[in-house]
């Protein structure tokens, strides 16, 4: 007989842990958006992700499901769960505000944004090379930003969990694991 070691890992967990390590490293860094966009991008990753591993979970046909929006994984989750899912509740928001700066950061197309109007041209190319105009969604990403949205984002976690009566830090499970009787023949 052999033993063969095993996990059964988790991607969430993996991309938390990731998210969480550039949390740590943005109290030291600058507050700059090159900072913050990394964990946007994470974010929206560790959140489909959880997404996939409770719907894998508790949807016995979930393999069929994994490539829909995740809007419509919300919504298959809630409806397991016998509820419906409501948008304009609090974490759903935060998902949907997540998903979108994700989309404008992978999906965006060039688009033309104007800055301050100014009497001379000296005055309007000072301004320009002091601080170059931002897209609204762009602009507000900041430690600010981030920080707020660290927290909404373990309540979101929480939330999806707990519709499928997942405990509050099943998110964060990077993976478990043990010794197994290996099944092939000696």
């Amino acid at each position: 007989m052999k033993y063969q070691p095993y996990v059964e890992f988790t991607a969430q967990g993996a991309n938390v842990r990731t998210l969480m390590t550039m949390y740590a490293s943005l109290d030291t860094a600058p507050d700059t958006v090159e900072r913050v966009i990394p964990i946007v991008v994470f974010m929206a990753f560790s959140i489909e992700a959880y997404l996939n591993s409770v719907g894998s979970r508790s949807v016995p046909f979930w393999d069929e499901l994994e490539r829909l929006p995740w809007r419509s994984k919300v919504n298959i989750l809630h409806r397991s769960a016998s509820q419906k899912a409501n948008w304009g509740e609090v974490h759903l928001q935060f998902a949907t505000s997540v998903f979108k700066l994700r989309d404008n950061l992978a999906h965006g197309k060039p688009e033309r944004v104007l800055g301050p109007s100014f009497e001379t041209w000296e005055e309007a190319h000072q301004s320009l090379l002091a601080r170059k105009p931002q897209p609204l969604w762009y602009a507000h990403l900041n430690k600010a930003w981030a920080y707020k949205a660290k927290e909404q984002f373990r309540e979101l976690m929480r939330y999806v969990g707990e519709l499928q009566g997942l405990h509050e830090s099943d998110h964060l499970a990077i993976s478990e694991g043990g010794v197994a009787r290996d099944s092939a023949k000696d």
